[in-house]
């Protein structure tokens, strides 16, 4: 029978090399890990005239969303992962999209104003209903 001898060399090796696979496997399994971490997401939405009150976010693609206090401040109820797509929208304001990127946990959508032109109208004399005037 024959034995074998390992040496101290052969050890040492071993068990670097162990450590390197051990190294190898983590740091491609850990980007995978952080592109699908979720996170909790808060912001504030904006417009030219400072924050929005009442505005909603809503999830892109789902009936999932929250309205703002009165300070444009929300949190999102639902955690987000990276590339979900919230939107928000208030009445008068053109809609914002917001992609959420890398670890972003505060957003800032901003609304931009929609230009409203009103039209009115002069009216010289009133009408005989509108003076309450009756031709006999």
């Amino acid at each position: 029978m024959k034995t074998r001898s390992i040496t101290m060399q052969q050890n040492v090796l071993k068990t670097i090399m162990a450590l390197g696979f051990v190294m190898l496997l983590s740091l491609l399994t850990n980007p995978m890990n952080a592109q699908t971490a979720e996170k909790t997401v808060t912001g504030v939405v904006r417009s030219t005239d400072g924050v929005v009150p009442m505005a909603t976010v809503i999830l892109k693609g789902t009936q999932i969303w929250v309205s703002c206090d009165e300070n444009g401040e929300f949190t999102f109820p639902q955690k987000l992962k990276e590339n979900d797509v919230l939107v928000a929208s208030s009445l008068g304001y053109k809609d914002a999209e917001v992609i959420i990127t890398g670890n972003a946990t505060f957003i800032e959508p901003f609304l931009a104003d929609i230009p409203l032109i009103i039209i009115g109208d002069l009216r010289t004399k009133p009408t005989e209903k509108a003076s309450g005037i009756h031709k006999k």
